[in-house]
């Protein structure tokens, strides 16, 4: 906490973390007094008042009336509360659906819908796809681009943050590498509205920070696990991305460099060819499985048919163990990460496959006795943890930069 001296002072940097406090307070969507902000955040009440009128002005805050005065009847306490009522549209452009939801910049996502799509080769078809879709969407509840404060845009690939640069997406590589995605979506949504393009399996990994600060404490590595496979590395409640943002990308890691399938990447045998869906078909065929049922097989209901004893689906849960076993044990020598939580597909795994990740990872003698890292499994649905894991990293920013006004 700041001295007294320091909060009546507030030069520069020390203004600036004060307002970090007081709108981490005030951001919560509460109704609070000026002696409720100081007891919460142990800054001077002067300052907390000079707060106030300064982002009343701004029309961030609101005085919403007066509160009851003090048993003793002394005045009562003006009341105020966070007022910007503006949205936040989160978009998912995956392969295979497009997912609209909506967040307040209070936090919170509601009104998701998924709709199906083809993940087309041409990014400026697909992005008018979206605006289609979002007029549509934001007609149904009353609502148009104007009422919006920015747009959350997920992907697959690789994303520069700084530039807003899609790298490359290996998911739809006809749309080419270093897309100017600030220009892309400036020309399909209008130039007023504050984007933020996230890479899915990151923006899935925020959301379980968000759920969980405690985690913040742990070197964490969430698995994203569906029509692709990546990770988020999160080290101290920071997300890590290296250059080039290929930090991450571990669905590019070679598992088996004499694999007969190229991946999407140009290389062989990386983990996401190796445990794709195609990969799982064809492995259940060559143990005895029809045709029909094998391609129409998805991991959970795999998983579901190994938890009830099914002979085939236990051996294909073993070979999904084995993949990602050698992908979390090549990690751990360049992460050492102590907690790794599954998910999407992968979330869905039952105890035949957990058993048989755990047995493979404990055959590594650097591990100590009983010091595996913990594996978790994360159920919710990956379009909402994307939304949320976005729109918390734009809201994040929104409060970051009123602390600098």
């Amino acid at each position: 906490m700041l001295t007294q001296r320091e909060q009546v002072a507030m030069p520069g940097d020390a203004k600036a973390r004060n307002r970090q406090m007081m709108l981490k307070v005030i951001r919560s969507g509460k109704v609070l007094t000026a002696a409720e902000i100081h007891k919460l955040t142990g800054i001077s009440r002067q300052t907390v008042m000079r707060f106030l009128q300064h982002y009343c002005q701004r029309g961030v805050i609101a005085s919403v009336g007066f509160g009851e005065s003090t048993s003793a009847g002394g005045k009562k306490p003006e009341l105020f509360q966070f007022c910007d009522t503006r949205k936040i549209l989160c978009v998912n452009l995956w392969p295979k659906a497009i997912t609209l939801a909506m967040s307040d910049l209070v936090g919170g996502i509601y009104a998701l819908q998924e709709y199906a799509y083809e993940l087309c080769g041409d990014l400026d078809r697909a992005l008018d796809d979206v605006r289609a879709l979002a007029d549509r969407y934001l007609g149904a509840q009353g609502m148009d681009v104007g009422a919006l404060y920015g747009l959350v845009l997920t992907v697959p690939g690789t994303v520069d943050y700084d530039t807003k640069v899609l790298r490359y997406n290996s998911q739809a590589p006809a749309w080419g590498a270093d897309v100017d995605m600030q220009q892309k979506l400036s020309a399909h949504f209008g130039g007023h509205l504050t984007y933020y393009i996230d890479n899915a399996g990151k923006a899935s990994g925020r959301a379980l920070l968000l759920e969980h600060p405690e985690y913040a404490e742990n070197r964490l590595l969430t698995m994203f696990t569906t029509w692709g496979v990546s990770a988020c590395l999160i080290e101290k409640g920071h997300v890590l991305n290296g250059r080039d943002s290929l930090i991450g990308e571990i669905g590019h890691m070679i598992i088996s460099d004499t694999d007969e399938v190229i991946c999407g990447c140009g290389k062989r045998g990386c983990l996401e060819s190796m445990v794709s869906p195609q990969r799982v078909h064809r492995l259940l065929v060559k143990l005895g499985e029809d045709e029909e049922t094998a391609r129409t097989m998805t991991l959970p209901r795999l998983f579901e048919r190994s938890r009830a004893g099914d002979e085939r689906a236990r051996k294909a849960g073993a070979y999904l163990a084995h993949c990602f076993a050698v992908a979390l044990q090549n990690l751990s020598l360049s992460y050492n990460q102590e907690l790794v939580v599954f998910q999407g597909d992968l979330a869905w795994a039952d105890g035949h496959f957990d058993a048989c990740l755990k047995e493979e990872l404990n055959q590594f003698r650097y591990y100590p006795r009983g010091g595996l890292f913990e594996i978790a499994y994360d159920r919710r649905a990956l379009s909402h943890l994307a939304a949320q894991g976005g729109a918390g990293k734009l809201i994040e920013k929104y409060f970051s930069a009123l602390a600098q006004e």
